[in-house]
């Protein structure tokens, strides 16, 4: 179903922005086997340029160096094929994951997995980060199995190194009683493993611009909560604020603390929690504060509803809402809460 949304996307629409993403994370895997900076955007665009690529490059490579050194070897063929290669792995993992998710609900039937498939394949996100060539269909499938509680450190600390904001999912493990020490030790481990990888990176490297990721950002792919808000009191390319003036930042920080807050108090309350539902709610919180998100990062929000359809037991009114929620991610991303809320109210109210 994804593949065919895209397929239809290109033919009648044509392929303005096909592999974007993608070919970032080629002029970056590029300019690693070059031995250059590939956080330097203006050679990012010049290998670019070099290749005939028409993209719209914005800030650049902005990932952890890991996820560019695990694409060095793509970065030696032509970027068209190495983006075919990438959607071809992209949908494996999303099939591995999708399988991963399905196979947790309890009492599994063909009508439910066929539609569970098709509704998955059709999630915007899932459709939007196979059109742009986006790391997330890999990330989710790493994050799926530590969904079913397989080595759930090592792969929270893998996923992390790719996107960052997975890490939140490490709240699931401080906040059980008691402490996950140890899966959280893992994981934590894995992640400075991995990001050992920055040492040495160039001055425009990804530690060096904080700035970038902390301020306001009116770009129109950001949908995050730091987005919207910038949106609503700064002019951006293609709107007039409502607000002008509207101080963004400490709005933003504001939200993002009362959403952790929230988050921290209902996985504290939550009685006889499962793991699923713990992890599936700390990423949500990943996704929807991160400062700088675009809607193809939503993509791991396919936890929250595979958690929210094995716990509904006979409530429908919550699957009435949950689809709801789901249908309103393309229309404005921070309805996201909506999937957030459902998910947070079925682990204070299993029952």
């Amino acid at each position: 179903m994804a593949l065919a949304r895209v397929v239809h996307s290109v033919a009648t629409r044509g392929s303005s922005g096909l592999f974007n993403d993608f070919y970032d994370y080629w002029a970056a895997g590029v300019l690693l086997n070059r031995g250059q900076d590939p956080y330097d955007i203006a050679a990012l665009h010049a290998v670019q340029r070099a290749a005939g690529l028409q993209v719209e490059t914005g800030a650049g490579y902005s990932y952890p160096l890991f996820f560019a050194h695990l694409l060095r070897p793509l970065a030696l063929i032509a970027a068209p094929e190495a983006a075919a290669i990438f959607m071809g792995l992209s949908l494996i993992a999303l099939c591995g994951a999708i399988a991963l998710l399905l196979g947790s609900i309890p009492r599994l039937n063909w009508p439910v997995a066929l539609t569970g498939g098709a509704a998955a394949g059709l999630f915007p996100p899932v459709i939007g980060s196979l059109y742009f060539g986006q790391a997330n269909l890999l990330v989710l499938l790493a994050l799926t199995v530590a969904y079913g509680c397989v080595a759930p450190g090592p792969m929270l600390g893998l996923a992390s190194a790719i996107k960052l904001y997975p890490i939140s999912g490490f709240l699931a493990a401080i906040t059980e009683r008691p402490p996950r020490w140890r899966r959280l030790a893992i994981g934590l481990a894995v992640l400075g493993v991995v990001l050992l990888l920055q040492i040495g990176a160039g001055g425009a490297s990804i530690e060096g611009r904080a700035g970038y990721f902390l301020g306001p950002d009116t770009y129109w792919t950001n949908e995050s909560i730091n987005g919207w808000l910038s949106r609503l009191g700064i002019a951006s390319t293609w709107t007039s604020p409502p607000l002008h003036g509207l101080p963004v930042e400490p709005l933003m920080l504001a939200a993002v603390a009362i959403l952790a807050a929230l988050t921290v108090v209902v996985l504290l309350l939550a009685a006889r929690r499962p793991w699923e539902g713990a992890l599936a709610l700390s990423l949500w919180l990943g996704v929807v504060t991160a400062p700088k998100n675009s809607l193809w990062n939503f993509t791991p929000l396919l936890l929250c509803i595979a958690f929210i359809w094995t716990a509904v037991r006979g409530r429908w009114w919550i699957v009435a809402v949950g689809v709801a929620g789901w249908l309103l991610i393309e229309l404005q991303a921070q309805l996201a809460l909506i999937i957030g809320g459902i998910t947070a109210y079925l682990l204070l109210r299993p029952e």
